[in-house]
């Protein structure tokens, strides 16, 4: 009889211990679900983010413009003028700066662009294996008292970031990154906060980011999400 119980508290044990033994894939799914781009993301052919960030550097105005599948274009303003932009044309993928000694860039090109591109993709979860990322759970990590599950990504130019998805709320809090440059290595952390839907569309966004790196941090909030406004090619066509 002993014996039996044993047996039987092992077996109960072995199931519990599974039930908790989760995969990347039902993780991302998981946050598919509750931040509703599962269900409502197919029906966006396209979609305009517009927020104000706050940097050491002063107040700017950002406004991404979304064509699925995908093509971007990202532009930063201050006082009405044009500091930076970014633009994948679904080919290309082109930088212009005025800060520093930037100017305009030489475009990239190929699966480098495409790889690039997708990062800033609002709904990169929903398509990543289909664009050649793949998805790796590591071993949890905690900070405030959460056992974060933690996935890192890798592109397909071998670059990785990791992401920290929250297992109460299923949402994504946290994304960590690191990049190598001549002038040595910068480490990326982005919070997100305060997800919400906006008019047109079911889906929740984080409507607050806060971006640390070395040089400070800039917080951004998201004002306006516009979704299928007729946007056309021209609007991202690389000059």
């Amino acid at each position: 009889m002993r014996l039996r119980t044993i047996l039987l508290f092992c077996f109960l044990g072995f199931v519990a211990k599974a039930q908790e033994t989760q995969t990347a894939d039902q993780i991302i799914d998981k946050y598919l679900e509750v931040t509703k781009i599962k269900g409502n993301s197919s029906s966006i052919t396209d979609m305009v983010m517009n927020s104000t960030a706050e940097s050491p550097r002063g107040v700017a105005e950002t406004e991404v413009k979304y064509q699925f599948p995908f093509k971007f274009k990202m532009s930063m303003f201050s006082n009405g003028m044009e500091l930076m932009s970014t633009i994948y044309d679904g080919e290309k993928l082109a930088r212009t700066s005025t800060w520093g000694n930037n100017g305009k860039q030489e475009p990239k090109t190929g699966n480098a662009a495409k790889a690039e591109a997708q990062k800033s993709n609002p709904f990169f979860e929903l398509e990543y294996k289909n664009n050649g990322f793949s998805a790796t759970l590591l071993p949890s990590e905690t900070f405030n008292e959460i056992a974060y599950n933690v996935i890192e990504f890798k592109d397909p130019e071998g670059k990785t970031w990791k992401d920290y998805y929250n297992p109460s709320t299923g949402l994504k809090d946290k994304t960590w990154s690191k990049m190598e440059s001549p002038r040595g290595v910068f480490e990326t952390t982005v919070n997100y906060e305060n997800y919400k839907s906006f008019k047109g569309s079911e889906i929740l966004f984080p409507s607050v980011k806060k971006q640390s790196t070395q040089m400070g941090e800039v917080s951004s909030e998201l004002q306006s999400v516009k979704i299928n406004k007729g946007l056309k090619a021209k609007d991202f066509e690389i000059k």
